[in-house]
C-alpha cells in the first residue's frame, strides 16, 4: 500500500554536503519573516539566526527533506497565494476552519494568526509528531495557538490507517472549509497524488464553495520525472518518480479525483514564476494570465491553483 515513506532514510541524505543544505542564511530570511519571528515570536535580533539555525538542524534530524536545509520554513506560501488577501483571509476571520497539510513547521498558520485569523480555527497536519513541538520552539506561541491543533498523520495509508488516524478521527470527513497543500502535492507521482486529492476531498466541506488551494513546483512539459539521489529509490530500490504538471494535466487529475469521489469542482491553475504572476493578480485568479506563461522551454515553474467545491 502507498505510504509518504516507504523507506527509512536514504543513506548519505543526512549529510550536510548537499547543495540543498545551505550553511548561511542569505535570502531566506526575508524582511516578512523576521518581522513575524520579532513581532509575533519575540525573538531579538541578536538570537535571531541562531534561534534559526537551531530549529533547522533539529528539523533536519527529525527528516532531511531539501525544503528543511534551504529554509522553506521561512517562507509564507499560502500568504503569496493571490486569493489568500481577498478571499482565504476574509473567510478566516469570519469563522471558516483551515487546514494546512504539508505543514512543516507550521509557517502558513503561524502567518494566518498575525494577519488576524482566529487560532481556534487552524488546523495543520504532516507525517513526524515532532514537528508540532519543534514548531512551538520556532515561533514560541504556545500561548497563542492552543495544543492539539497538529495532526501527525500519513495521508497516502492504507484505508483503514487513514480511515483510523487523526485527521478522520478528530477532524473527520467534510469537516474543514479550506485545504493548502502549499509545496506538497509535487512530491508524489501521478497515482499518489490522485490518491491525496481523493483523500483531501473527504476532509472538505460540503459547503458550495469549500476550496483546497496552494502552489507547487510544474513544468511546461507534464509528466513523470525521475528523482536523483539521495531520493532517487525507494523500498526494495523501486525508482521513485515525481509528477510535474502544466495547467491543464492538473485540472485534469483534479476532475478525475471530483468523479470518483462525486464532487463537482471548478479548478484554476496558471504557470507563472511567482514574481509575475504576484505582481499583476494580488487581488484575484485571473485566468487571462495563463496567456503568459513561459512557453520557450520546458523549466520548471510555480504552479497556482484553486480547486473550489461548486
Amino acid at each position: 500500500m502507498a505510504k509518504m515513506l516507504d523507506g527509512p532514510v536514504p543513506h548519505g541524505a543526512r549529510s550536510v554536503s548537499w547543495p540543498w543544505y545551505h550553511q548561511v542564511l542569505t535570502s531566506e530570511l526575508t524582511p516578512d519573516a523576521k518581522k513575524l519571528l520579532v513581532s509575533y515570536s519575540g525573538v531579538s535580533l541578536a538570537e535571531l539566526e541562531a534561534h534559526i539555525y537551531s530549529v533547522r538542524d533539529k528539523a533536519w534530524g527529525i527528516f532531511p527533506w531539501p525544503c528543511v536545509g534551504e529554509f522553506w520554513f521561512l517562507s509564507f506560501g499560502l500568504a503569496k497565494h493571490p486569493l489568500y488577501k481577498n478571499m482565504v483571509l476574509p473567510r478566516l476571520k469570519a469563522g471558516h476552519t483551515l487546514l494546512d497539510i504539508g505543514a512543516c513547521l507550521g509557517q502558513d498558520l503561524r502567518k494566518c494568526i498575525f494577519d488576524g485569523a482566529p487560532a481556534t480555527n487552524l488546523y495543520a497536519s504532516d507525517l513526524f509528531p515532532e514537528y508540532e513541538e519543534l514548531a512551538y520552539d520556532l515561533w514560541r506561541d504556545h500561548d497563542k495557538l492552543p495544543s492539539g491543533h497538529f495532526f501527525a498523520d500519513d495521508i497516502l495509508a492504507d484505508n483503514a490507517s487513514f480511515t483510523s488516524g487523526l485527521l478522520m478521527t478528530h477532524l473527520g470527513p467534510a469537516s474543514v472549509d479550506i485545504i493548502t497543500i502549499t509545496m506538497f502535492l509535487h512530491l508524489f507521482n501521478y497515482e499518489n497524488q490522485l490518491r491525496v486529492a481523493t483523500r483531501i476531498l473527504h476532509l472538505l466541506s460540503h459547503r458550495p464553495g469549500s476550496m483546497i488551494l496552494g502552489s507547487q513546483a510544474g513544468s511546461i512539459d507534464f509528466g513523470e520525472h525521475p528523482l536523483k539521489p539521495p531520493f532517487h529509490r525507494g523500498e526494495a530500490g523501486v525508482k521513485r518518480t515525481v509528477f510535474r504538471h502544466n495547467p491543464e494535466s492538473f485540472e485534469r487529475l483534479w476532475r478525475e479525483a471530483g468523479q470518483a469521489m462525486g464532487v463537482p469542482l471548478q479548478v484554476s491553475a496558471v504557470l507563472q514564476a511567482p514574481t509575475d504572476f504576484l505582481a499583476a493578480a494580488d487581488s484575484s485568479f485571473d485566468l487571462a494570465f495563463k496567456k503568459r506563461r513561459y512557453l520557450t522551454r520546458s523549466e520548471t515553474r510555480r504552479l497556482y491553483f484553486s480547486v473550489m467545491r461548486t
